[in-house]
């Protein structure tokens, strides 16, 4: 039984390696079609920021789904590795069961790859909790149970995919048509600041070569907002290069 529970903790683990390098991949793509957004609003060509957006969005959906598959299959992996030290079979597998087949439902339209070896290893599952006497007359009543905690599983590991969505992937553009008027009428103007260059200075960082740059182009003025789209930085950077660059003397400001 120990070498069943451990070639089926195998198969998993090869899973979850599949979907971690599906993972890496998605957030590759999203970056691409991201920067092309981002390019397409500055070239004010708003048919293809739109397009390269929904892109991105597609792309996030099928990172979310499989980011939390993931989540999933490491707490059914931990989860196996307590049975297999413990041997605590009858308290934990049908748990088990339920996880993974929730899982394999889930991704089967998406990564069916992963979803034929997870009914796989669903069969191997089914096969020990039958040996093990799980699967009786109760077995309705065992069903039902090992849904529901897979479920939960899966909807804490949702949640957490959703959380780590918002670290890895940075907040899509909205089109400057769909700004709400109202919320913008009710903002203060951004502020610009009037910069003057004082002198042409030393080799600089690459980014205050760029806000330099940025500044003679657009006359000494800057928008933190649109310098942060177009030099894709954030903006809290920009601060602070701005603040060098005054400190050393290269630029001043109001």
């Amino acid at each position: 039984m120990k070498e069943r529970i451990a070639q089926a903790l195998f198969r998993l683990g090869s899973q979850k390696e599949k979907l971690e390098h599906m993972s890496a991949r998605l957030q590759q793509r999203d970056k691409e079609m991201f920067q092309r957004c981002i390019g397409a609003q500055l070239s004010k060509d708003t048919a293809h920021a739109a397009l390269y957006a929904n892109e991105c969005a597609e792309i996030r959906k099928m990172a979310h789904l499989t980011l939390s598959s993931e989540l999933a299959l490491e707490r059914v992996i931990l989860r196996m590795q307590t049975v297999e030290e413990f041997g605590d079979i009858m308290a934990q597998i049908a748990p088990v069961i339920g996880v993974v087949r929730e899982t394999r439902g889930r991704i089967a339209g998406v990564i069916p790859e992963v979803a034929n070896e997870l009914g796989e290893v669903n069969n191997m599952l089914s096969d020990m909790s039958m040996e093990t006497g799980q699967v009786g007359e109760d077995q309705g009543f065992d069903m039902t149970a090992s849904s529901t905690e897979a479920r939960k599983v899966l909807e804490e590991s949702s949640a957490i995919a959703s959380q780590q969505m918002k670290e890895r992937f940075p907040e899509l553009p909205l089109p400057e048509a769909r700004q709400p008027v109202p919320e913008a009428a009710t903002r203060a103007p951004e502020q610009r600041i009037p910069i003057a260059i004082t002198t042409s200075g030393s080799e600089e960082a690459p980014l205050e070569d760029r806000l330099l740059n940025y500044i003679k182009t657009h006359n000494g003025e800057l928008s933190l907002n649109n310098c942060s789209a177009e030099l894709l930085v954030p903006s809290d950077d920009i601060r602070r290069s701005l603040q060098r660059l005054k400190d050393d003397g290269k630029i001043v400001m109001d």
